[in-house]
């Protein structure tokens, strides 16, 4: 988890210093060229970069994601549990389980962790494809730093819930499982789901950012990418449960959290949008961990 912590930190920096480097010219060039568009109605595309970014404004976006980090390592010193011992697994009660998630218990799929895995690491990639479409590919930068700060704000919120509430994994009643993963270290963090909450974020971030840029987008492009958007988060949260990883409650908490962020985050940066009025914050307040958000009238 530290390795982790350190990694998504690094990513925060050069994200940023990518940004200082970026604000030498100008994030919001347009190419005059490049009117044609074959996601547009009639091949007309009615706008350009849709975004505002600047250093001043993704300050409070980097803090919110810093901030969040920071208290989540708090929370991990005050709160963490001990990994289970042999002798404990036996005393887990699985009726004390709610029917809704009770039934992933019994689930034992390695292939299915396998691809939940697979789709994880696929939905982190999805803002280079931004690359393959011209109206994005001049503000890769840009869009870059907000898919950083969709990343760690995610990051930020599922480490302070997991020790927050230290929930027991499915695969810790299972003895089908080896030993060795029941009293793994991790089979306390069940909730929320961070491999549904991240795949999310970056999917529904991947078609907010694509549908802002075509506001006049064909009808079946726009069915297409949201159908897509929705169904990978799905997918991860489906193998997720069915490899004895989490709980249905976990996933679609993880689905919720993330698929927020990830539309969130870029609809605040909304150029002339009363969405600018909107502030994102971090809170800890007796122990509780979140987001605040703030409409200025």
């Amino acid at each position: 988890m530290i390795k982790q912590i350190k990694y998504i930190i690094y990513i925060i920096s050069c994200s940023f210093s990518t940004l200082v480097t970026a604000q030498k010219d100008s994030l919001t060039f347009i190419d005059k060229k490049a009117k044609k568009c074959n996601h547009c109605k009639d091949g007309r595309h009615q706008n350009e970069n849709p975004y505002t970014i600047n250093l001043k404004n993704e300050l409070p976006y980097f803090a919110a994601g810093l901030g969040l980090l920071g208290t989540g390592l708090i929370i991990r010193a005050t709160n963490e549990k001990a990994p289970f011992i042999i002798g404990e697994l036996d005393n887990l009660d699985a009726n004390k389980i709610n029917r809704f998630d009770r039934g992933a218990i019994n689930n034992n799929s390695s292939s299915a962790r396998t691809n939940s895995n697979i789709i994880l690491y696929s939905g982190m990639a999805l803002p280079l494809l931004f690359l393959n479409n011209h109206h994005t590919k001049k503000d890769f930068v840009p869009l870059f730093v907000m898919s950083t700060e969709v990343f760690a704000i995610t990051s930020g919120l599922t480490l302070n819930t997991k020790f927050l509430f230290n929930r027991t994994r499915p695969l810790a009643y299972n003895s089908g499982f080896s030993d060795e993963l029941r009293t793994d270290k991790t089979s306390r963090l069940s909730f929320f789901s961070g491999h549904t909450a991240q795949t999310a974020a970056f999917s529904i971030f991947m078609a907010k950012v694509i549908t802002d840029y075509h506001p006049n987008m064909r009808t079946g492009y726009k069915i297409g990418i949201w159908s897509f958007a929705l169904a990978l988060p799905t997918a991860t949260g489906f193998y997720r449960v069915k490899g004895g990883k989490h709980f249905n409650t976990d996933v679609i908490t993880g689905f919720a959290v993330g698929a927020t962020i990830g539309f969130l985050v870029p609809h605040l940066h909304k150029k002339k949008d009363k969405a600018s009025n909107l502030t994102m914050a971090p809170f800890n307040y007796n122990g509780a961990t979140g987001l605040t958000l703030n409409w200025k009238l």
